[in-house]
Parts: C-alpha cells; structure tokens; sequence
C-alpha cells in the first residue's frame, strides 16, 4: 500500500475516529481531576507523569489499532502473536515509550525541539512493533532509523503541525475561555489537536519500515 490508501484504509479510519473520541473524553477528564486535586505537589505530579502517560497510552493505543495498516501490510502476525512471545513486552513498550518523555530535554541538538516529541514517541514504538515483527517473521536483515529523506519529511511535519496546532488553540481556546468564562481551554484544546494532528508521521515513518517486508 502507499500512503494515501494507507490513510483512507477503513482500519486507519476507524482508529483514527476511536483516537480523537478518547483524546476527547481522556483530556477534559485529566484536566477535571487537575483541578480537583487542590494541591500544588499533587497537581505538579499530575503534570509531569500523569499527563506525559495519559499521551503516551494514547499513541500506543492508535498505534496498535492501526497495525498492520501502517507499516503498509495488509496481512501479518496478530498483535497478540506478538505481545504472547513474552509476558513483559507490553510494560516494555509502555515504560520505553513513557520514559523518553524525561530523557528527550537531555538528547543533544534536538533536546529544546518539544515539537518533535509526540512524533518520536509515535516513531520508538513502532520500531519496538516492526523489530517484533520482523523477529515473528524470521527477517534478520532491516534496519530501524529512516532515511534522510524520510527524516526530513517527518522533521517537516512535525514542526508545521505543531504550529498549527499552536494557532488553533489559541484561537479556539480564546474563544472558549470567553465562552464559559474560565481559563484553561487553550492549553486543554492545544494537547488534544497536537496529538491529532502530528499523527501522520506514525504513517510515513511506518511505511518507511514496511517496505522492507513488502
């Protein structure tokens, strides 16, 4: 498959609609218990790992819904195939996924680029699902990190989504604030619409590993 019947392949489409719904039922819900918490250490802890796991389950979770469609298969070994191989693989995707959120600031030249994050979290799992599917496949030779030109495709997208996604909220967020009469919508619609709209890389660099089983 190339990318545009990737993109409108009814999987993709289904988990792209099950994607935006739980993006939009989890965040408000996040945001809800935030201010609940009535407590600075608690609300501090609230944003530094409840809201970097909240995002990394929900890249997760779009991605494995999508599988195999992204990487541009249409047949492959089921995700439970897998996830059966060891009993630690999912807390392993979940935790080396999770943790890359606190040593992202430390890695050299792209450390201070935040708007790369959410697109390399989508990028370290699916190296973790291809390199499994590969092992399940018997294939020994591939390779993992793009090329420059795929590189630069995502680099492209992810600082032009992020933008995007920067205006967006700042309009609508205005407009809501305004609307209810209170603070926070700005920075509740900017983490939903950043997570959508960054999306397509998981599909790009996903069909830059899938050719090599095609």
């Amino acid at each position: 498959m190339n990318l545009s019947q990737i993109l409108t392949h009814q999987n993709t489409l289904f988990a792209f609609f099950v994607y935006c719904v739980c993006i939009a039922i989890a965040l408000p819900i996040f945001f809800f218990i935030h201010e609940k918490l009535d407590n600075k250490a608690l609300q501090y802890c609230w944003d530094k790992i409840g809201m970097p796991l909240l995002r990394v389950l929900l890249i997760i979770g779009f991605i494995l819904m999508v599988y195999p469609v992204n990487f541009g298969l249409v047949t492959a070994p089921s995700l439970t195939d897998l996830f059966s191989v060891d009993d630690m693989r999912s807390s392993f995707l979940i935790n080396l996924v999770f943790f890359l959120t606190f040593f992202f600031p430390m890695i050299p030249l792209i450390g201070k680029w935040e708007e790369l994050l959410i697109p390399l979290q989508g990028i370290l799992c699916s190296m973790i699902i291809f390199s499994w599917l590969c092992k399940e496949l018997s294939i020994q030779d591939y390779y993992l990190f793009p090329n420059i030109i795929t590189l630069g495709l995502i680099v492209i997208i992810s600082l032009i989504t992020h933008w995007l996604a920067e205006y967006f909220s700042e309009h609508i967020g205005d407009y809501l604030d305004n609307l209810y009469h209170r603070d926070g919508f700005k920075e509740l619609v900017f983490k939903g619409v950043v997570l959508i709209m960054q999306s397509p890389v998981i599909f790009i660099f996903g069909l830059f590993l899938g050719k090599q089983i095609n």
